[in-house]
Parts: C-alpha cells; sequence; structure tokens
C-alpha cells in the first residue's frame, strides 16, 4: 500500500517504519528542520527480542503540497501531538478533496471528531497504539512491550490496514466501540501521568504515598462518571484488561486495587516516566495534559459532573507548562496539592 505518514517522532517511526519493512511505501512528512537528521540516521527499530532492523528506503517531505504532488495514497498516519491537530487541518485546507482517508493515533478522545468535521466521518479511522517504545539517540526505537493496536472496524479500508499492520509484526486487533477503545485508552494513558509530572515524584512513588493514590483512584473513578454519563462503557485493548481495572477502581478496597494500577502502568510505559512529566522537564511549554485530564473536565462541564481532581490537575500542569507555576512547587508535596481541591 501507498501510506502517508505525518510525523516520524516515536510513533509515527515505528508504525511507518514498521510498513516500510513489511514491503509498504511510505512517505513522511516531518518538520523542515528534522528532515537532514532523519534522511541520514533512517529508522532503527529494535524488536523485543533484541533484533534490531534499519529502515532507509522511504521519502520525506517538509509540507503536505510536496507529498501529495503527483501521489496517490491508501491512507495518512496522523502521528502529531493532539495539540497541533488545528494547525494540521488548517494547512490541509486546499487539499482536502485529494487527501486520503486518515487513521487518528493520537491520545485523547477529541482528536477523530476535529478531523471528522474536517474530512468527514467515514474518512477517520481511530486507532490506539497500546504497544511500549521509546525513542533513543538517532532515532533509535525500541519497542518495549508488544502489546498491539486497536483498529476501528467499522471503515471501508480496516480489514486491509489490519492485513498489511500484521504483515509489519504490529498486532493489530480490529475493534467495534471505538469511542469505548479511545476512552479506555486515555484511562491508560491518565495513570499516574499529570501527578508524575506535577509531584516530580515516580508513578511508584505516586502509588506509594497514601495521598498521591488516593488522588489518583479518584481522577479515574471521575473519569469513569463522566463515560457512563454519556453511556461509554471500558472495553479491554490489546495488552490491557482495562475492564477488570475499571471494575476494581469502582468496586474493591484501594489496597487491592493497588498492585493492579502499578502492573498497569509498569507493563504499559515499559519503565518510562510518564509522558507528562518527559514534556515538562525537557522544557515543552505545551502539554497533552490539555486534551486528556482537560478532555475529561470539558465532557464533564457539559453533563455538570463535578471533576475536582481532573481540574486540578488539568490547571495545574497547564500552568507549569506555560511558566504560570513554578515545577519545584509541589515537589514531593502531595499533601500540599491536596489543598487545592479542599
Amino acid at each position: 500500500m501507498k501510506i502517508l505518514c505525518i510525523g516520524a517522532g516515536a510513533i509515527g517511526s515505528y508504525i511507518g517504519g514498521s510498513l516500510q519493512l513489511a514491503g509498504n511505501e511510505v512517505v513522511f512528512i516531518e518538520r523542515p528542520s528534522l528532515i537532514s537528521e532523519l534522511e541520514k540516521n533512517g529508522i532503527r527499530i529494535e524488536s523485543v527480542d533484541g533484533k534490531t532492523r534499519h529502515v532507509t528506503n522511504f521519502k520525506v517531505f517538509g509540507r503536505a503540497e510536496e507529498a501529495l504532488k503527483n501521489r496517490i495514497y491508501d491512507f495518512a498516519i496522523i502521528a502529531i501531538k493532539s495539540f497541533d491537530t488545528e494547525t494540521l487541518i488548517t494547512s490541509l485546507h486546499a487539499m482536502k478533496e485529494i487527501f486520503p482517508p486518515v487513521l487518528s493515533l493520537q491520545n485523547g478522545v477529541e482528536n477523530e471528531e476535529k478531523l471528522a468535521a474536517f474530512l468527514g466521518e467515514e474518512r477517520v479511522i481511530p486507532v490506539s497504539v497500546c504497544t511500549a517504545i521509546s525513542r533513543g539517540k538517532e532515532n533509535r526505537i525500541k519497542v518495549e512491550k508488544l502489546r498491539g493496536i486497536g483498529i476501528g472496524s467499522k471503515f471501508e479500508l480496516s480489514k486491509k490496514i489490519e492485513a498489511e499492520f500484521k504483515k509489519a509484526n504490529l498486532k493489530p486487533k480490529l475493534i467495534e466501540d471505538t469511542k469505548g477503545m479511545k476512552w479506555s485508552k486515555m484511562i491508560s494513558n491518565l495513570l499516574a501521568n499529570a501527578s508524575s509530572a506535577i509531584l516530580n515524584m515516580t508513578p511508584s512513588e505516586i502509588f506509594t504515598d497514601p495521598i498521591s493514590y488516593r488522588l489518583e483512584i479518584l481522577q479515574l473513578r471521575e473519569t469513569l462518571d463522566v463515560m457512563q454519563a454519556y453511556g461509554i462503557q471500558p472495553i479491554d485493548i490489546p495488552g490491557v484488561p482495562i475492564r477488570l481495572l475499571c471494575f476494581a477502581i469502582r468496586c474493591l478496597p484501594t489496597w487491592i486495587v493497588k498492585p493492579l494500577l502499578k502492573k498497569a502502568v509498569g507493563s504499559g510505559r515499559g519503565g518510562k516516566m510518564p509522558s507528562f512529566y518527559i514534556d515538562l522537564y525537557a522544557g515543552r511549554l505545551q502539554s497533552e495534559v490539555e486534551f486528556l485530564n482537560g478532555a475529561v473536565c470539558r465532557y464533564a462541564k457539559q453533563k455538570g459532573i463535578p471533576v475536582p481532581v481532573n481540574e486540578l490537575y488539568y490547571r495545574t500542569l497547564m500552568d507549569m507548562a506555560g511558566g504560570k507555576l513554578d515545577k519545584s512547587t509541589f515537589d514531593h508535596a502531595p499533601a500540599r496539592l491536596v489543598e487545592g481541591i479542599l
């Protein structure tokens, strides 16, 4: 298949590179400042068994107009951060009619709606990447845990895409309930993510401290309340038993739930620090908390549901990322943080 991959970060390189190695023709779009490095180093993908494959025979462009000139693609992969989605849509307006169907690999639950409003629902296929990967120097991608990828099943291209993903050893799984899939993936993304960045604590420390652990439970229960209000059910996503996890969060004593959460975080991230922490301490001025905890808050507001912990995480981390609040304010101080919702 002929595939356009917008974004050659960790996820884009992993998915696009794997599909190229499987015999597809993949063309990347990346920021012009990063193209020379990408062309020089290529993409190295290390599988869970330690074998490394080097991807070099691909094209990369700095603008969509260049990539689409005299080329027709079967589908496009959207592998950019959620805060870049609207900018991407604006840049594609002149190419709307010729742009191919898209696979939205992004985290959060709002990107598909934005893309569908632009391209039409039938041209936007929701995808959830559950495999844990890390990215090293010279675009070295390491598969920490091969969990798989959920793909919306109700689309004309779904089975063809599933077949190509299988050839590329990406462990695809067709999922009918795409809303349930995206919200369930978001629950896994929320685990010890905002709290780790705000408190400068590892996930293990978050779950060990009784105050920060209690905040984590409340954050997830708030999210489940919002899902219930919209009639969205948790579903199991590739490699992650979300239904069991959500049942435990809702119904079991917190001391029983703790090892389940620790296991989910540890296996889901492959031992890495959470993404919000990495972005904050890398000095990035934007944070995807806007599209995780922030999305929970926006959906909750429409239904009049209180979500104080999600609001606390969202407001605090956005202020830290934007420089309005010093990163050291709540350093290892859960008791101080919880004052914000008392």
